[in-house]
């Protein structure tokens, strides 16, 4: 029998806040979007976004560090670091050979590429930082945590635009189950404002431009939505074999129990509409917990509030589901949070831990009106208090990508 997978630590960096408030925002159905700061938001038609504010990377590494890294590095390492503190591990204390990173990221950091590209432009070589090759490429985002904690397992950043966080989890469960570590920090960061990127979402029309209500502007599964709130942030959680989580006497917040993965090969940026591919991830996530739909008790929904994604969602899960679609709950933390793009699973995997430690679902927030495609229970506008065994969290991707996530209360 395989090793069971079990999560002992959770750290996030969010529009809504790090762990204590992420939460507390989830649970009271407050919004992290806001009005666009980060950047000029005249040229754009969306003029919003899930910001990390109030964000000094100074708490977490050396100013010389931080003055060399992206933003995207800067939110990672400070989850990574914060996971760890929860999971009362200090890399003194750990065999650090045996134990690996495992990130994602859609865009890593591109944006910090791009402004020392545009130093070069406007100010000459000399101007160029001399780190920028070393820091520049997505694989920074674990080799930076790693050389910081001084950790000699895998460093792994994994790349699969919005499933990038819940595939690097899905290759921190099997590391872990193969021997090949027995720790992992595992989830995503993303740090997507900057002005090119935000140009092509708004050129795609993907982003809502509720530009005067910012807070209700991601409205999932409602019949006036618009569109998702693009937003930065990261989550890491600490992933340990059963085995050597008990030897330390660590606190078992929940098992990661399936992973299942699939690509549509359709096209870039829609989805097989026969959502084929799509429940067959799903299907491969209860197979591998050993769970069928009859366990799930609550579905973190992808959500991101666009008007293909929704009901592409809702006709997977009765696909997958049959009947039982209907009496599931299932909700949207993008409503809130915005879409945190690689980093999304991550963060919406933390989200599934506290539902299972709290006993408490969070809301589908903005949901005033219900779209007749989308029929499901998404918990609307209040939370939930109830007592849930098994979640599955569903991430799918441009690319035709898909991904899901089966969780176990212990």
């Amino acid at each position: 029998m395989a090793e069971r997978v079990v999560i002992t630590g959770l750290g996030c960096v969010t529009p809504l806040g790090v762990l204590p408030e992420f939460w507390e925002g989830l649970t009271a159905g407050r919004s992290g979007i806001g009005a666009l700061t980060a950047i000029d938001a005249a040229p754009y038609e969306t003029r919003i976004a899930g910001q990390v504010r109030d964000f000094d990377p100074h708490q977490f590494m050396g100013r010389r560090e931080a003055a060399s890294m992206s933003r995207c590095v800067q939110l990672g390492v400070a989850a990574g670091k914060m996971a760890l503190e929860h999971a009362g591990l200090v890399p003194d204390g750990i065999e650090r050979e045996r134990v690996g990173i495992y990130l994602g990221t859609s865009i890593g950091p591109l944006g910090h590429a791009m402004e020392q590209h545009a130093v070069f432009l406007e100010k000459g070589i000399a101007r160029v930082h001399p780190m920028a090759p070393a820091q520049n490429y997505p694989g920074v985002l674990a080799s930076e945590l790693a050389i910081l904690l001084g950790l000699n397992g895998p460093a792994i950043t994994i790349s699969t635009a919005c499933t990038s966080g819940a595939d690097a989890v899905g290759l921190a469960l099997a590391q872990i189950r193969a021997g090949v570590v027995d720790v992992a920090l595992a989830g995503g960061s993303e740090a997507p404002i900057f002005p090119m990127l935000f140009a092509s979402f708004d050129r795609l029309g993907l982003m809502s431009r509720n530009n005067e209500n910012p807070a209700a502007a991601c409205r999932p599964f409602d019949l006036g939505r618009d569109g998702f709130a693009l937003s930065e942030g990261a989550a890491v959680c600490v992933l340990e074999s059963e085995t050597y989580a008990r030897s330390r006497g660590a606190s078992l917040l929940a098992e990661l129990a399936g992973f299942g993965a699939s690509c549509d090969a359709y096209h870039h940026l829609q989805q097989d509409p026969s959502g084929r591919q799509a429940a067959r991830a799903i299907e491969s996530a209860l197979r591998d917990a050993g769970a069928g739909v009859e366990d799930i008790g609550y579905i973190s929904a992808h959500g991101t509030g666009t008007r293909a994604n929704d009901t592409f969602e809702t006709a997977v899960i009765k696909q997958v589901f049959g009947k039982r679609a209907y009496d599931v709950p299932m909700s949207s933390i993008k409503s809130m949070c915005g879409h945190l793009m690689g980093a999304c699973g991550a963060l919406e995997l933390v989200a599934c831990v506290k539902t299972l430690t709290d006993g408490v679902v969070p809301p589908t927030a903005n949901l005033a009106m219900p779209d007749p495609d989308c029929d499901l229970d998404y918990v609307p506008n209040n939370a939930r208090a109830a007592s849930i065994g098994t979640i599955l969290s569903n991430t799918f991707g441009f690319g035709s990508r898909n991904a899901a996530l089966v969780v176990r209360a212990f």
